[in-house]
């Protein structure tokens, strides 16, 4: 798009973008996870939050669905069980090597989704890949956000917007020669300052997902989840450095050290005495060890109720539903001689 080249020629102008310092970087090489400036990677921006607030009729999970209000109520939900099942394999958590966290969120949200409709709703469709998250990260920076910095990272409402707006794209190859078999932080880096390559476009727009709603307390999260629909959370709550490690009952507790960082709510347990969502990160699985429960994936960890409160009243995390997948193949049954 001709949009493209003036970004790049205008890279290193200012935005309205608030860039944590952490995230104040060059676009340099592709670094590991563990290093601070790709740990995280929200960064958020209160007028275009603002502004996405007042483009959208009813943006929240509280105009949308009435409905669903003590859905979660005394319930246990894993929805990971239904990505387990329906691709066969143990979950794996996302390993970022990028400040794309925000792309990893919505990724896998996305992954979660396209299983439940297919596992639990048992709507028409098949499961074709997971999603590829480095052009949602280039998508919502540079086609959603017109972003013009030299930081890194994207918001909620600029990945809600990209997978609205546009779609997504499988960990596979497409005509061209783009290859997304494998995750590439150093080609997330690089889409972050040119977006999403023109000739992909089309092909996003075959996949969108029809709704992304604001949700803001841990009842909304858990009615959401209840219905099948994940919840990505941006904000700056944050967990500890190092490595962590979960308490006698599966829970990381808050601590005084932010994390611009976004992540996903996947499951909850309102039946224990401890109520809370299960947390999805995107470090792998070796950043966090301890006792677990309700035998969780390596590399999540579960959040008090309070804490999900604090989350998402920050205002930029999103309910996920209605995901345009694959539909299912009906191959006439053939007779081989």
């Amino acid at each position: 798009m001709d949009r493209r080249d003036a970004l790049k020629a205008f890279a290193a102008t200012a935005s309205g973008l608030l860039i944590p310092r952490h995230l104040q970087a060059s676009p340099g090489g592709s670094k590991s996870a563990s290093q601070s400036g790709n740990r995280f990677g929200w960064t958020p921006n209160r007028a275009s939050l603002e502004d996405f607030i007042r483009r959208h009729q009813n943006p929240y999970v509280s105009q949308q669905n009435k409905g669903i209000k003590g859905d979660g109520t005394g319930k246990v939900v894993l929805l990971h069980k239904a990505l387990e099942r329906v691709t066969g394999r143990p979950f794996e958590p996302h390993d970022q090597g990028a400040p794309d966290c925000v792309s990893h969120g919505f990724g896998l949200g996305v992954d979660i989704l396209a299983a439940v409709q297919i596992i639990l709703k048992r709507m028409p469709q098949r499961w074709a890949g997971y999603a590829a998250t480095e052009p949602i990260y280039g998508g919502s920076r540079i086609e959603v956000g017109g972003y013009t910095g030299r930081g890194g990272g994207s918001t909620g409402h600029w990945g809600a917007e990209w997978i609205t707006r546009y779609g997504i794209l499988l960990r596979q190859q497409y005509p061209g020669g783009f290859d997304f078999t494998k995750y590439d932080a150093k080609k997330a880096i690089d889409y972050g300052y040119e977006g999403c390559p023109d000739p992909l476009e089309p092909l996003t727009k075959l996949h969108p997902v029809k709704t992304a709603a604001l949700c803001k307390s841990y009842q909304e999260c858990i009615d959401c989840i209840a219905n099948g629909w994940p919840v990505v959370v941006c904000s700056n709550v944050g967990f500890g450095s190092g490595k962590c490690k979960r308490d006698s009952e599966g829970f990381l507790r808050r601590k005084r050290a932010p994390w611009w960082h976004c992540m996903l709510f996947g499951g909850f347990d309102d039946k224990y005495r401890r109520p809370g969502c299960l947390c999805f990160n995107s470090w792998g699985y070796d950043w966090v060890y301890g006792p677990t429960r309700h035998e969780q994936p390596g590399g999540t960890f579960w959040v008090d109720a309070e804490t999900v409160d604090a989350m998402l009243r920050q205002g930029d995390s999103f309910a996920l539903s209605a995901y345009v997948g694959y539909p299912k193949l009906n191959l006439p049954p053939y007779i081989l001689y």
